[in-house]
């Protein structure tokens, strides 16, 4: 009998979602039972539950920020703010709310500092960066995959990189991609085609895989 995943995973049912009956995975990884999917759904939830607890706290120390309250004070909770947009990305259910309260709360932090900053042109120049840069960060992390790479403790071991990103859709792929300097994209590019190769061998096609690499390999030589 198939298993049946949630239609809003969190990060470690999402993995054992990505290598189910998946070739490009071992055997070991790609082949289990429901227990292990229990218990992965259980991490998700546990873990849901502690980001809600911590979220709601750091709501009421931006709720009790004093109007002269200094940028170090402002920038720490602006940057723990940043931290849970980025967890929230990968939680299991739907958390759009608490991203929405999240963007308003750092524009709040974030006008703030621009008062302060005001009439320093390099301070200017340094939070227009800054700025884009968020926007970038949270226009990435728009998939799944970016949180699921970038948490501390990542689901995605090293040698699953190559056949998690085969496995990914197109914008997935194009933004994940970014997280890896020219070195460690040539590695990545040799390590699919190596692998895909590997798989023409047991007669396994696998053309989206091979897309992926063309895709990956365009990336690279961009």
């Amino acid at each position: 009998m198939s298993l049946v995943f949630s239609s809003h995973p969190g990060a470690m049912e999402r993995h054992l979602q990505r290598q189910y009956n998946n070739p490009l995975f071992l055997p070991e990884r790609r082949n289990f039972d429901e227990q292990r999917l229990s218990g992965a759904r259980f991490m998700d939830e546990q873990e849901q539950e502690k980001f809600i607890l911590a979220f709601h706290g750091l709501l009421e120390e931006v709720a009790q920020l004093d109007a002269n309250e200094g940028s170090e004070k402002m920038l720490d909770l602006k940057s723990r703010l940043d931290e849970s947009y980025e967890q929230c990305s990968g939680l299991t259910g739907v958390h759009e709310s608490e991203k929405q309260a999240i963007v308003k709360l750092v524009e709040v932090i974030m006008n703030s500092i621009w008062k302060s900053a005001e009439g320093d042109a390099e301070a200017e120049i340094n939070l227009k960066e800054e700025e884009l840069a968020r926007h970038t960060h949270y226009q990435l992390l728009q998939f799944p995959l970016l949180a699921d790479l970038l948490r501390p403790r990542s689901p995605i071991v090293q040698d699953e990189l190559v056949p998690t990103l085969l496995s990914e859709s197109e914008g997935a792929v194009t933004a994940a991609f970014q997280l890896f300097d020219k070195e460690q994209q040539e590695t990545l590019c040799q390590q699919a085609k190596q692998l895909l190769e590997q798989k023409l061998q047991e007669q396994l096609d696998l053309p989206q895989a091979w897309q992926r690499l063309a895709l990956m390999q365009k990336l690279l030589s961009g």
